[in-house]
């Protein structure tokens, strides 16, 4: 039955005799909704069962701060999504070096399965070029990385498939079924990982923007959606050896975020000793490990936290990542080798890397006049020099910005 005829049938119910003639019709177009393409997503998105959960469920969701409520264990699959939205700067050939250079990154020997090359697809083909799919993308003012990583990836029988899934329905969220995108799937890793790369021009040649909210939460409960569907709910085994793992973390987890919002004005939180109950049991444990960090202090029978908790767990696995590679340049150089300081510096550029997959922490190494090697991690935004360039750098708080570009040759020392 066509909407015309439901309306007609319901009116020929309801009406009286005299409004039986009555022709219904129909407005030849629809008032346009003021929200958007922001409001179709959510609409459809809160259709999910596992978006009703809301963007904080999870291991913790029945303990809330000092509440005596009972302790749920999550068995659910989790997804971790990580996102960049990558400006493409300069002109010319330059304003798509970026886009090229992450390209080359993803396809690299060595991190596809069983150590072979990876090989690049799309929604339609499992051979897809990534150079051929991405022509025309460097005249867009952006582009956007996603990292797709489903916390028990190995067990997939497909992950190609299961990319594909995730972004049709993601398609389908922002409204854009011709959503133009390529990705590459990783196993050099211990979990592993799709890569997607997504235009940020739509068909009509307007600019893509998703909004923040959809980024950090909705993709990441259709990829949670996807996973949940295909592997089912977690053994008791695995989910406590999951919730175990968060108390170790070096990383801000969802028991942080509890423990600051149960913290007092002075970011003071009872130890829990004496307290029974699974909550109880793992904020201790959670405590002390931060108390290993120097992340939090005990006074007493409390502990108070550090007031950028956040942002030193978020910034201490770059860090490391940082230490390991000077520890692996020096034994591989014999040279000495220096963070780069607060002074400008020139010199050739020996070696190049980044500290993240989705290549938003690009890094240098930069061999000076007096023959000393320095490490500069880029701005945001910076395209690493080829090795053997000469480049001039210069600090700013937030990187190393290359300043200029020399000649230089290739080195096949390392």
């Amino acid at each position: 039955m066509s909407v015309r005829e439901a309306v007609g049938a319901r009116l020929n119910i309801a009406g009286s005799p005299e409004d039986v003639d009555r022709i219904v019709r129909l407005p030849y177009t629809l008032k346009r909704d003021s929200g958007g393409v922001r409001l179709g997503m959510m609409q459809r998105l809160s259709a999910s069962r596992l978006f009703a959960y809301g963007d904080r469920a999870g291991v913790l969701r029945s303990a809330q701060k000092r509440s005596g409520r009972a302790f749920r264990l999550d068995v659910r699959q989790r997804v971790i999504v990580k996102a960049l939205v990558s400006r493409h700067m300069g002109r010319g050939v330059a304003r798509g070096a970026a886009l090229a250079a992450h390209i080359a990154y993803l396809g690299r020997s060595g991190a596809g399965l069983e150590g072979a090359r990876p090989d690049f697809f799309d929604a339609r083909s499992d051979a897809a070029d990534p150079t051929t799919a991405t022509v025309g993308w460097e005249a867009d003012r952006h582009h956007f990385r996603f990292i797709i990583s489903p916390e028990h990836g190995d067990r997939l029988a497909d992950l190609r498939n299961y990319t594909r899934d995730v972004m049709t329905r993601v398609a389908g969220d922002l409204g854009q079924p011709g959503l133009q995108w390529v990705a590459t799937c990783h196993y050099d890793t211990d979990q592993p990982h799709a890569h997607v790369l997504v235009r940020g021009r739509k068909p009509n040649g307007k600019d893509l923007v998703i909004p923040r909210h959809y980024i950090s939460v909705g993709f990441r409960m259709r990829a949670q959606e996807v996973a949940q569907e295909r592997l089912g709910d977690l053994s008791r085994a695995d989910a406590e050896r999951r919730i175990w793992r968060e108390t170790q973390a070096d990383r801000f987890t969802g028991f942080d975020r509890r423990l600051l919002q149960a913290a007092d004005a002075n970011l003071e939180v009872d130890d829990g000793v004496g307290v029974t109950g699974a909550w109880a049991a793992l904020s201790r444990g959670r405590l002390r490990h931060l108390e290993t960090l120097g992340l939090v202090v005990r006074h007493g029978r409390r502990y108070r936290i550090d007031p950028s908790l956040e942002n030193k767990l978020r910034t201490l696995q770059l860090r490391r990542d940082v230490i390991r590679t000077l520890h692996l340049r020096r034994l591989q150089s014999g040279r000495e080798l220096r963070e780069m300081g607060d002074a400008p510096l020139k010199g050739q550029v020996v070696k190049a890397g980044q500290h993240d997959e989705l290549g938003a922490s690009r890094w240098l190494i930069v061999r000076s006049a007096d023959d000393v090697e320095h490490f500069a991690r880029l701005k945001l935004g910076q395209t690493a020099a080829a090795v053997g360039r000469q480049v001039e750098l210069s600090p700013t708080p937030k990187g190393a910005q290359i300043d200029s570009l020399g000649r230089g040759s290739d080195l096949s020392r390392g």
